[in-house]
């Protein structure tokens, strides 16, 4: 399968770098940095909520009467 390898090095930690691979090829480096950092915004977001509300990890409950039982 092709992929793009994208190294991102720290700017306060020069010897740290994070290493992002995409397999839309077509994308450019810029933009796999962009929607990584998208993402990632979104991964916090979710554990903020999830540590607010105490959900564990094995929550996976999609309906509100499951959720409401669980908390």
């Amino acid at each position: 399968m092709p992929a793009k390898v994208v190294y991102v090095r720290n700017k306060n930690k020069r010897k740290e770098s994070l290493c992002l691979i995409s397999t839309d090829v077509d994308l450019s480096e810029a933009e796999i940095i962009r929607i990584y950092g998208k993402r990632w915004d979104i991964e916090v977001f979710f554990k903020v909520c999830k540590s607010y509300l105490n959900l564990s990890k094995e929550c996976r409950a999609i309906s509100k009467d499951t959720i409401t039982a669980i908390l």
